[in-house]
C-alpha cells in the first residue's frame, strides 16, 4: 500500500480572517451560480465542488456559451472559463469583499454575462453587504493551501464512503453558505422540515436523510471538526456508540462530532474518517428503520477481472 500523504494541520485562530473573507468570496461565486442555473430539488444546483486545483462552481449556462467559474488554489487565481474558449483570470491576494465583489461583476460584463444577484450574505452569524463590505480583506495563502489539501483528503473519503449506497445521495458539495463539506444520503421516505425551519432549510429538510460533513470552525466554535446527523432523529440516537475514539454525540447540536484533530493525528485518517461516516451513518439508520438492504451496495461486486 501506498504511504499516506500527511494530512495538514488546521489552525482556526492564526487563520479566522482569511477563512471568513474566503467564505464571502465563495459568497460571490455561489449566487452567481444559484443565479444562473435552474433550480433544483434541496438546493442541489447552490454547492461548489472540490476540484484537483481549489473549489469550482457548476458549468453554467448563462447563454449559448458554457461558463465555469473556479478558484485555483494553486497559483491563486480566480478563473473564468467559457465553452468558446474565451478566459478571464483575477489574482487572489488580500482585498476588500466588495472590490472582489466588483471585480468579479466587472469581469463577467466584459465576458457578456448578464447576472444580477442580491448582495447580502447567508447563513453567516452577521449578515453583511458584499458589494459594500470592506472589514474583510485578509488571504493569507499559507492558510488557503492548508484547507485545500485539507479539502481534498476530506473529498477523496466521503467520495469512498458514497461507493456503499445505490439510494438517492448528492456528491460531495461545498456549501458556501455554511462553507461545509458534506454528502448527504436518502432514506427515499419524505420528512417534516422543523416547524422554525428558515427557507433554506425548508427546502432542504423536506425528505429523510442522513449527513456527515466537515466544518473548518467559526467565532462561536473555533476548531474544524466532523459532524454527522440523521434527521428526523431517532430515538436513542444520543446513546449509540461510535468510531474512532473521540468521536461523540452533541446535545448541544445535535448530532455527532469528532475534531478534525482527532482524526488527523490517527494512525490512518482515511480509515478513522471513513469509521466515523460509517458508523454514524449505521447507527443511525437502524434506529430510523431504513431499509438498508435496498439502499446499500457492495462496490467490490462491480470489480471486472
Amino acid at each position: 500500500m501506498a504511504q499516506q500523504t500527511p494530512w495538514p494541520a488546521l489552525e482556526f485562530e492564526g487563520c479566522r480572517d482569511t477563512l471568513t473573507t474566503l467564505q464571502l468570496y465563495a459568497q460571490v461565486i455561489g449566487k452567481v451560480q444559484l443565479a444562473l442555473t435552474p433550480s433544483q430539488a434541496g438546493w442541489a444546483n447552490a454547492p461548489l465542488h472540490v476540484t484537483s486545483r481549489g473549489i469550482a462552481s457548476k458549468v453554467m449556462w448563462p447563454d449559448a456559451r458554457g461558463l465555469s467559474i473556479g478558484f485555483d488554489f494553486i497559483v491563486h487565481q480566480l478563473r473564468f472559463e467559457l465553452s468558446d474558449g474565451t478566459r478571464r483570470a483575477l489574482l487572489l491576494e488580500p482585498r476588500p469583499v466588495a472590490d472582489f465583489y466588483a471585480a468579479v461583476m466587472a469581469t463577467l460584463a466584459e465576458l457578456g454575462v448578464d447576472v444580477t444577484i442580491d448582495p447580502t450574505s447567508v447563513e453567516t452569524a452577521a449578515p453583511v453587504s458584499l458589494s459594500a463590505d470592506t472589514a474583510h480583506a485578509s488571504y493569507d495563502r499559507t492558510c488557503v493551501a492548508a484547507l485545500f489539501q485539507a479539502w481534498t483528503r476530506i473529498n477523496a473519503v466521503f467520495d469512498r464512503f458514497r461507493s456503499g449506497f445505490c439510494g438517492r445521495q448528492t456528491p460531495v458539495d461545498l456549501w458556501w453558505g455554511t462553507f461545509d463539506l458534506s454528502v448527504v444520503r436518502y432514506s427515499g421516505r419524505p420528512a417534516s422540515p422543523p416547524f422554525d425551519a428558515g427557507a433554506i432549510e425548508r427546502v432542504a429538510m423536506e425528505a429523510e436523510q442522513s449527513l456527515v460533513g466537515f466544518w473548518p470552525g467559526d467565532d462561536a466554535s473555533p476548531a474544524p471538526v466532523f459532524f454527522s446527523y440523521i434527521y428526523p432523529k431517532p430515538a436513542g440516537i444520543d446513546a449509540a456508540t461510535v468510531t474512532p475514539p473521540g468521536a461523540q454525540w452533541s446535545p448541544e447540536a445535535g448530532e455527532f462530532i469528532v475534531p478534525y484533530e482527532t482524526i488527523r493525528r490517527s494512525a490512518d485518517p482515511t480509515r478513522a474518517l471513513l469509521g466515523f461516516c460509517e458508523s454514524t451513518y449505521g447507527a443511525g439508520t437502524r434506529l430510523a428503520g431504513w431499509d438498508r438492504a435496498t439502499l446499500e451496495r457492495h462496490p467490490a461486486a462491480d470489480r471486472i477481472a
